[in-house]
């Protein structure tokens, strides 16, 4: 249901739903694949820490700092 306004001026003024109609399917997608990609990101970042922590524990070598 969208509303149309007359302003003070009479003018036509859209309401927020008519428009923001089009950006909304698009911008749904976008975000979407941005978020995946985030998701995955984090991921891959704490296998590749919990690697890391693990080859330090097993090797007593890489435990001293210089």
């Amino acid at each position: 249901m969208d509303l149309e306004v007359k302003d003070v001026n009479g003018s036509n003024c859209l309401s927020r739903n008519e428009s923001d109609r089009g950006l909304s399917a698009s911008s749904a997608g976008v975000s979407t694949a941005l978020a995946s990609v985030l998701i995955f990101t984090i991921v891959i970042d704490i296998l590749g820490n919990v690697l890391v922590i693990l080859s330090v524990y097993r090797n007593k070598k890489l435990r001293n700092a210089g």
